[in-house]
């Protein structure tokens, strides 16, 4: 069995992880990075470009760059490129294969097996998008584990006393607060809450909304409408909203964002950090309820948690730190690099899936015990069935833990009725409508009797990988329907996934030839250079005519951009140009 990569499919960024005789450790990317840009664009020649390529080409590549997909998983939200429609899950599957390219290139080996990491507070539509998309990308998605679970397991599984953890996860769009018990290697979720629209991205906005403002003040034109300027503020936004992790303030200069009639406008604009705190304080004040029910789900007050570990970029910026050190009246953690540890965690969980070699097994029982890590879960949402009226009744509440199963009994609402629907739902609302719909549980063929007599028990078993299956029963009859809720009208159909799984193939061999083919080309190039010298040096020598013949066809099968007949006439000159350095002499 190949090598089980760890996954943070991040909003901003995605990382990759393993785990050898040291522990877990970052898998750099093609161009020697800890960090891959969640960014996939569509370049007018028809290549995909995914990561750093695609992030630096957005300004040229302006409509055609997809930032942030992960905010849509799980929704109906489509990308259009030039009439083609792309799903969340088939850009994050992109992203996805460009992680997994690169950890084969880095190993020389195969890697098709993954855990990859969500938000706790993602949805089972999201969760399954997000599996989906593994697939997409030629990955047997062995887990689906939530990000604060993974980050805890990095912190928290080398420290020898027992603990109770808060992990604050604010990251590029979304956040997270978990609440996790960590006794003799066993990690007990205790609470989640969180806000799945929440993160880095919207306090860019807000730094680009304020630069908008200036500018129209300052020169009367609104920025807003031009999508290149837009895309030009929104990277200067974001380099700001670093800097002032670090310093106390920033310049922030776009030129020539504008032409006017007078000529090229530049936005040069000063931003303090207190400037910006006081842009982004409503928005990370949202953070503190979240906090305080996650605390209140768990029955603990904040003396009650001995550590407070911060993961996501955005948890660099001081006011956030601030803010959860005064919640929560300690100071909290960062002895992981927050942009990492939920990738690092993601690969210590590979250790429940797949034994290591004895070597390593020995070696990481100095360092983690003998016992791998056993993390028991909790559905971070109710499940339950919509009746009459549209209330909504839960059967598994909300924080349950997992695998689990509930059961309740309800009866008919008219008088001889043959049939009962449940609709099922997903969420918190008492009106059954507004929480999210994830499939109907039909039961027929019930005994025809007066309202309120017909006794019908809906069972509901909530597996391992949070997969919920559902029972109706009739009591009286023994008649019952089951089925799994697999499925919602947001994931892919079979033939929509093998689809997408057989372009990504392709995607893969043409970026393959690509690079067959420009390596061709260098050698080419290089060859003709080396030619060229010799017969230059040598004009004299008996084979000198014919190195000049070959290296002529050679160029002329480069422009015609042949590989076919660039590689046996490159063979020849490579052969004729060492007979003659070897043999010396006229």
């Amino acid at each position: 069995m190949g090598k089980i990569l760890g996954i943070d499919l991040g909003t901003t960024n995605s990382v990759v992880a393993v785990m050898d005789r040291n522990g877990p450790f970052v898998v750099p990317n093609s161009v020697g990075e800890r960090l891959t840009p969640s960014v996939v664009g569509f370049a007018r020649s028809g290549e995909v470009l995914v990561g750093k390529k695609a992030k630096r080409g957005a300004v040229m590549n302006v409509g055609r760059t997809v930032f942030s997909i992960k905010r849509h998983m799980g929704s109906n939200y489509r990308v259009r490129i030039e009439g083609k429609e792309y799903t969340p899950q088939e850009i994050s599957g992109m992203i996805l294969q460009k992680l997994k390219q690169d950890a084969e290139e880095y190993f020389g080996e195969e890697c098709d097996q993954a855990i990859i990491t969500v938000p706790a507070y993602f949805t089972d539509a999201q969760r399954q998008a997000t599996k989906d998309a593994g697939e997409i990308a030629g990955l047997n998605v062995r887990r689906i584990i939530d990000e604060p679970t993974a980050a805890a397991l990095a912190y928290g599984l080398d420290k020898k006393a027992d603990q109770t953890i808060m992990v604050y996860d604010l990251g590029g769009g979304t956040f997270d607060v978990s609440i996790i018990e960590v006794i003799s290697g066993v990690f007990k979720v205790l609470a989640i809450s969180g806000n799945t629209h929440l993160g880095g991205d919207d306090f860019d906005n807000r730094i680009v909304q304020h630069l908008i403002a200036e500018f129209k003040e300052m020169y009367g034109v609104d920025l807003s409408s031009d999508p290149i300027a837009m895309q030009r503020l929104k990277e200067a936004a974001e380099e700001a909203k670093m800097e002032l992790s670090e310093i106390k303030e920033t310049q922030i200069v776009v030129e020539a964002i504008h032409m006017s009639d007078k000529g090229p406008l530049t936005l040069s604009s000063k931003l303090t950090r207190d400037q910006f705190e006081k842009l982004i304080e409503d928005l990370i004040q949202q953070t503190i309820p979240c906090m305080n029910r996650a605390l209140e789900d768990a029955n603990l007050k904040p003396e009650q948690i001995d550590t407070v570990l911060l993961v996501g970029g955005s948890t660099r910026i001081p006011a956030v730190r601030e803010l959860v050190k005064k919640t929560m009246n300690k100071q909290p953690h960062r002895d992981i690099s927050p942009e990492e540890v939920v990738a690092l965690g993601a690969a210590v969980e590979t250790m429940v899936l797949a034994p290591l070699d004895g070597t390593i097994e020995d070696s990481l029982a100095a360092r983690y015990g003998k016992d791998k890590p056993v993390i028991i879960h909790i559905t971070p949402f109710s499940l339950g069935v919509g009746i009459e009226n549209d209330q909504f009744v839960p059967i598994i509440e909300r924080n349950s833990t997992y695998p689990t199963e509930a059961k309740d009994v309800f009866t008919t609402t008219r008088d001889f009725q043959e049939a009962i629907s449940f609709p099922i739902y997903e969420g918190e609302e008492p009106i059954a409508s507004e929480n999210t719909f994830l499939d109907m549980l039909r039961i027929e063929g019930i005994t025809p009797a007066p309202r309120g007599v017909a006794r019908v028990e809906v069972t509901f078993r909530l597996n391992a990988d949070r997969i919920l299956e559902a029972r109706a029963e009739d009591l009286a009859t023994g008649v019952e329907k089951k089925i799994v809720i697999e499925a919602t009208d947001t994931r892919l159909s079979e033939s929509e996934k093998l689809r997408m799984v057989k372009e990504a193939r392709e995607r893969v061999t043409a970026q393959l030839r690509q690079r067959i083919g420009e390596s061709i080309q260098e050698q080419a190039s290089a060859m003709l250079e080396r030619a060229d010298g010799l017969v230059t040096a040598r004009p004299d020598h008996s084979m000198t005519h014919q190195v000049s013949l070959i290296a002529d066809q050679l160029r002329a099968a480069l422009e015609q951009g042949d590989h076919k007949k660039i590689q046996p006439i490159l063979e020849e000159l490579v052969h004729v140009v060492d007979q003659i350095e070897t043999a010396g002499g006229g």
